[in-house]
């Protein structure tokens, strides 16, 4: 059964995405700086209830905020594989378009795994994973 939507997420503006996107990566590395939360399970609960357009911010000020392969691969075997999994058919352009214009993001590609995607959409991501790499990305998982 799918989670409804949960409008709470309509209230975090620009400034609060890019807040949780850096506290959710200081968390992951572990940061002494991190205040002790559980932003990991406020990153999955967002998964599954906000709503795709939401989830895509998350995904990009995460990118932007990222500071290493493992902060990539993050977010590439989380929210982007979940966004891919559950709204591929509408959010494939998008994910392609990002990759063309930021080279952060399309490096960050090499780390989704098929998991629930569709095959037609797998397809596409092997494709920018070949561009971005010149090889294709992790087999599924």
């Amino acid at each position: 059964m799918e989670m409804p939507i949960d409008h709470r997420w309509n209230a975090l503006n620009d400034l609060d995405w890019e807040a949780f996107a850096r506290a959710w990566l200081a968390e992951l590395r572990g940061d002494p700086e991190s205040p002790d939360s559980e932003m990991g399970q406020t990153v999955v609960m967002m998964n599954f209830t906000a709503a795709p357009e939401h989830q895509w911010k998350f995904i990009r000020c995460a990118v932007a905020a990222s500071e290493s392969d493992d902060d990539l691969n993050s977010i590439a075997a989380g929210p982007l594989e979940h966004l891919l999994g559950k709204h591929s058919e509408n959010w494939i352009e998008a994910v392609e378009d990002q990759s063309a214009r930021d080279p952060k993001f399309a490096k960050m590609i090499g780390g989704v795994w098929k998991s629930m995607m569709p095959d037609k959409v797998w397809d596409r991501v092997q494709k920018l994973q070949a561009r971005d790499t010149g090889t294709s990305g992790p087999e599924s998982g």
